[in-house]
């Protein structure tokens, strides 16, 4: 029951320049670069004739470098480059130092070498107020190094859940640091793609009934709104109360004078000669006073 056929869900021409071409590639460069796949990165930049910075791509294999060891229990990659972005990190207020060094303690406490456990403990005395708690249950964890930790009351510490929390949070975090976005642009198109497709085929069938040849509008408007999730939402959405639809860069959002938000096209609605009242209090203004936001 697959439809292969989806031609008439794509837009005409995207591919037909060596520009567009050459954009999609370094898309799925980055991707590859992204994953680790740094031989296939390689062999589309020498055949597709593109230009990556060295500084970018040394980036790109530090950081795979760094998850391929946290994946393997070696911390110590990780905990080297926190330590290095410490101040970006506090100002993110991130807990990715605290989670590595609470993996890395409870590693030593696991081998049964206590000492080296007391002695790294000192690396969570930087959290003894912010993360009192935290702090608390880890030191807690000693009293029962002869029983073992799996049989405390500290045993949900030893889930390898935390483990890959650990390294998505740091992927999370160097990508935020290098301003690039989670997934990649690649990942994301697919993922909207996947979840936009359905409805895509449903319209086509509709409107191939009604004889239109294309989905898509002469405006690069698709005439359904697709929601991809807030996952990939990466700008500010606001809807006008009074006309409830969408503001557009031809209708943006104004500010009246009262501190209320409407659209532009609703404050021309409203305006009676040059006075224009709030719709949502008895506050009147002149028509010029309204100030644009931009989000």
């Amino acid at each position: 029951n697959f439809t292969c056929d989806i031609h008439g869900c794509s837009q005409e021409g995207v591919l037909d320049t060596a520009e567009q071409v050459r954009k999609l590639n370094e898309v799925a460069c980055e991707h590859f670069l992204r994953q680790g796949r740094l031989d296939v990165a390689r062999l589309l930049v020498e055949e597709g004739g593109l230009v990556i910075e060295q500084s970018q791509y040394n980036q790109f294999v530090q950081l795979n470098s760094i998850l391929e060891a946290c994946r393997a229990r070696n911390l110590g990659p990780a905990l080297k480059w926190v330590t290095e972005h410490r101040r970006d990190l506090e100002a993110r207020n991130s807990q990715l130092e605290f989670k590595l060094h609470r993996l890395q303690f409870l590693s030593l406490l696991q081998t049964g070498d206590l000492q080296a456990a007391l002695e790294y403990s000192k690396n969570l005395a930087l959290y003894s107020t912010t993360l009192k708690k935290e702090v608390q249950q880890l030191m807690g964890c000693f009293l029962y190094t002869s029983k073992g930790l799996g049989q405390s009351p500290y045993a949900d510490l030893l889930d390898p859940v935390l483990l890959g929390e650990a390294c998505d949070e740091f992927m999370r975090e160097a990508c935020a640091l290098l301003g690039l976005a989670l997934n990649s642009h690649l990942a994301a198109c697919l993922s909207v793609g996947c979840q936009a497709l359905p409805s895509l085929l449903q319209i086509k069938a509709v409107m191939q009934q009604r004889q239109c040849p294309v989905v898509w509008s002469s405006t690069n408007e698709l005439p359904i709104e697709i929601d991809p999730g807030l996952e990939y939402q990466y700008h500010s959405v606001f809807a006008c109360p009074i006309l409830r639809h969408q503001c557009t860069l031809d209708n943006p959002p104004m500010r009246l004078t009262c501190g209320h938000v409407i659209s532009k096209e609703a404050i021309e609605r409203l305006v009676t000669g040059t006075r224009l009242k709030c719709p949502y209090c008895p506050v009147e203004m002149n028509s010029s006073e309204p100030r644009q936001i931009h989000f």
